[in-house]
């Protein structure tokens, strides 16, 4: 290796001990997290200094020793260092990156993850891998087939955290260019078939996604939005080996073969920078990822507060379902309890109180953190109670109201109209009581629309009510006038004279006339009254 950090690999040395300046590679981030400053010197070196758009950027992530640089230098003909299978060790360090042989591309060998080499210290890895995800058009994702459904040695806590800070980083706009994910897995044997492992990755994928803590404004993104997944397996290099050179050659075409229908670098994957800003482009990502608090490991203070609060947090909400399940039951069977609201806000204080007590003394941001998931959780319980009740109150309310009105509807001497906004008042006031009592502060909850719909059913009822105290009214009406009717009929029929149907018809017009006048009184007093007023529920 020169004093650049150029490494000259002796397989690569010509008869006149230079070597190709196509063969070189370098480390552009050492692991000291140091940019190197020859990176523009070495892409002029490669010849790709003017290629303008004319080339392709490809690095691979994964676990240390799982083989990445062996299939970087089969796949583009590179000379990264490879392990030596006797000792087990460390072999790349830092970012390296080197132009594949007889293509416009530059590759990226990028320090393996979960080495002992850095025990728990994470914090290179962590912006290694985010540096890699932001510079590159496709990242190689290289893991063993055992690992395809665990969440460490599939690195997809570290994915989760690198997504998240990525979003926060370069993520206001998605139409900057999307980054493709390429998962090769490797030692495939076939009993599980890539589909299933695919659709496993996919899945674990989407759920970190859905878990990422994102910017308000990006809320509604979805991992679709900044990259694409394809995936690929390799048979063990080892046990079939002739089988494992075979596929790696095929993959090879599907970086290089530009008409090929899975050809691997699409024009969307393009960072768009000329290959001269390259070397000022990545010093410029570098320094955005070396100076984001968010890749920061947890310090032990953080850790043992987010123990200790999720503790305490589990003994409270234990407590508090207990409490609430009392409840449940009753509410559930269609019963108002009395006094619900009191007790669900005295549940709640008492969690948080106890919450507050034991946890408060730990990391601030934590223990506000973990008290706001308390919250949640126990207003998500609390929730379906609440609305419970509302329901109860609303049944009860209605038969209440039912009853009241057709109470006072027995009898006589009453005003429709006044016994039917009596019983409405007093249905909606007990309502009303009733909703702002069980109604529990800080929350979203509200009973308005659950008002509205008892407000129409009253309204519906007192209408009906309305139609049949009107039939009734006229039936009496009709009762009264053949009874008024029928006795001077009767008479001026049983002393016939020159005038009779002349009497007859006078009296039957006088007689009709009293009666329309008790219709018209009566139904303008009460029965239209109460009308207007069931239209202005």
């Amino acid at each position: 290796m020169d004093p650049n950090g150029v490494s000259k690999s002796p397989i690569n040395t010509l008869a006149n001990g230079h070597t190709p300046a196509a063969s070189e590679r370098l480390q552009i981030i050492n692991d000291e997290k140091k940019f190197t400053p020859d990176l523009s010197e070495q892409i002029e070196r490669w010849g790709l200094r003017d290629a303008g758009f004319g080339y392709n950027i490809v690095a691979v992530f994964g676990s240390q020793s799982t083989g990445k640089s062996t299939l970087l230098n089969r796949l583009f003909g590179t000379t990264f260092d490879v392990m030596n299978e006797t000792q087990r060790q460390q072999t790349t360090k830092g970012i390296w990156m080197c132009r594949g042989k007889d293509m416009n591309i530059m590759v990226m060998d990028v320090e393996g993850t979960d080495g002992r080499e850095r025990g728990e210290d994470q914090d290179f890895e962590r912006k290694s891998a985010l540096f890699s995800l932001a510079s590159s058009e496709v990242l190689i994702i290289n893991l063993w087939e055992h690992q395809v459904g665990l969440y460490q040695g599939a690195n997809m806590g570290l994915l989760k955290t690198v997504f998240e800070v990525n979003l926060g980083l370069f993520g206001k706009n998605a139409t900057d260019g999307r980054t493709l994910l390429l998962f090769v897995i490797r030692d495939h044997i076939g009993v599980t078939p890539l589909a299933n492992l695919q659709a496993t990755l996919t899945a674990d994928l989407n759920r970190i996604w859905e878990s990422l803590s994102k910017p308000t404004e990006l809320q509604d993104r979805q991992l679709s939005d900044y990259f694409d997944l394809a995936f690929t397996a390799l048979p063990h290099k080892v046990l079939a080996a002739d089988k494992f050179e075979s596929e790696v050659l095929n993959l090879r075409t599907r970086f290089v073969n530009k008409d090929a229908a899975d050809f691997l670098f699409k024009p969307a994957y393009h960072k768009r920078i000329p290959a001269d800003g390259v070397a000022f482009y990545m010093e410029n990502i570098w320094e955005q990822v070396q100076s984001n608090k968010d890749l920061d490991l947890p310090t032990q203070q953080e850790l043992l507060a987010q123990f200790r609060c999720d503790e305490i947090s589990t003994v409270a909400l234990a407590e508090f379902n207990e409490q609430a399940k009392s409840q449940r039951r009753p509410v559930e069977a269609g019963r108002v309890v009395d006094g619900l609201g009191g007790m669900m806000r005295n549940w709640r204080t008492d969690a948080l109180t106890r919450y507050d007590r034991d946890a408060s003394r730990y990391h601030q941001g934590v223990y506000k953190r973990k008290r706001a998931d308390l919250l949640a959780a126990l207003d998500a319980t609390l929730s379906p109670l609440f609305l419970g009740q509302l329901k109860n109150l609303h049944k009860t309310c209605l038969v209440a109201f039912k009853k009241e009105m057709l109470d006072g509807l027995r009898g006589e001497g009453y005003s429709f109209a006044d016994v039917v906004s009596t019983a409405r008042e007093r249905c909606l006031g007990r309502f009303e009581s009733g909703a702002k009592e069980a109604l529990v502060e800080d929350t979203d909850w509200t009973w308005e629309d659950e008002m509205i719909s008892l407000k129409e059913e009253v309204g519906s009822v007192a209408d009906q009510c309305r139609k049949d105290e009107t039939k009734k009214m006229v039936n009496l009406i009709e009762r009264n006038f053949k009874k008024q009717i029928s006795e001077p009929v009767d008479l001026a029929l049983n002393k016939a004279a020159p005038d009779m149907w002349d009497d007859i018809l006078s009296t039957f017009k006088q007689t009709l006339e009293k009666a329309e006048a008790s219709y018209l009184t009566k139904a303008t007093s009460s029965l239209l009254r109460i009308h207007c007023t069931c239209l202005c529920l």
